[in-house]
């Protein structure tokens, strides 16, 4: 519906984790289009240099609960696309605390649709199945495996979280490039989408994310999604 609590109208009140990010950029600019008011949390303000009547651009601690839970009661829907530093011997903890944060915090508020960004192989036998042995055996272990472990724990508690219709998408290496009009092909039975494009702009990441916010049928889902990008 559309309200007009904030002096202009908009169509949904929407919460960006990670806005400042490049792919949280992309979410707030986009969400701007389609006529919905966006709150967006950062650590630096000035990483988002955008101005706009229906964006609130807030600094926010993610992984303190207390300080989350006012802009989670301000809002209907909560997507993040939030990154944390690559570690090298434990799984990241960081995409668990977020997940926990928001679940209390949406349960507490009665809040229950949020999407979150991941990435294909976050399922940990799926990283032994990639047909390159460099990508298999070095960057999928040793480089990003305890982004994409941290991930998997966050994933695997949000099964567990009954109150929340979340999804959580993965998707293929980033790119930054405009967003397109591209199809999209979705898999939830892999932890990559077989026979597309390895390779997806960040914009199309964040068109996605807000296209499937009333699908009810990514409710509960974990999907890896990817473009079918036209030859040549």
């Amino acid at each position: 519906g559309i309200n007009a609590e904030y002096g202009e109208s908009y169509r949904m009140r929407l919460l960006v984790l990670g806005a400042s990010g490049q792919t949280g950029h992309e979410l707030v600019e986009q969400a701007l289009q389609r006529d919905h008011h966006v709150t967006a949390l950062v650590r630096d303000p000035s990483r988002l240099q955008m101005e706009h009547d229906n964006l609130t651009v807030k600094t926010c601690d993610v992984l303190d609960r207390s300080a989350l839970l006012p802009h989670v009661t301000d809002s209907d829907v909560i997507l993040s696309a939030l990154g944390f530093p690559l570690a090298w011997y434990n799984p990241v903890s960081e995409f668990k605390v977020v997940a926990e944060n928001l679940s209390e915090c949406m349960r507490e508020t009665g809040k229950r649709r949020v999407i979150f960004m991941h990435s294909w192989y976050t399922k940990p036998d799926s990283r032994n199945n990639h047909p390159s042995w460099f990508m298999r055996n070095v960057f999928l272990k040793f480089v990003i495996g305890q982004n994409l472990a941290g991930m998997w724990e966050s994933e695997e508690y949000l099964k567990t979280q009954d109150h929340l219709d979340f999804t959580c998408i993965l998707p293929p290496h980033l790119l930054n490039q405009p967003v397109s009009d591209m199809t999209f092909t979705t898999s939830e039975e892999e932890c990559f989408v077989p026979g597309c494009s390895k390779d997806i702009a960040r914009a199309d990441c964040a068109r996605y994310m807000l296209d499937i916010i009333d699908n009810e049928t990514s409710y509960g889902k974990i999907r890896c999604i990817a473009v079918n990008r036209p030859p040549g």
